[in-house]
């Protein structure tokens, strides 16, 4: 069964290593990508996607919500 993991139930290194990666997308962001992150809880974390240029998507934006589990980051 799927298991969502918080900000309490995370061991330490990973709420360490997830605050270091989340503060790189947000200082260097992939092209097309914005990453949200709930302030309460910084493991609800969305990402809106540009649509591709020259496709029916294209000025299309599209949120993904990204949902770690507790065993992250041995599994995503």
């Amino acid at each position: 069964m799927f298991m969502k993991a918080t900000n309490e139930n995370l061991p330490p290194n990973v709420i360490r290593q997830l605050a270091k990666e989340l503060k790189n997308l947000d200082q260097s962001p992939p092209e097309g990508i914005r990453v949200i992150v709930n302030d309460d809880d910084f493991t609800s974390i969305c990402a809106d996607i540009d649509g591709p240029g020259g496709t029916p998507y294209e000025n299309g934006v599209f949120r993904m919500k990204l949902v770690l589990s507790r065993d992250f980051p041995q599994s995503p």
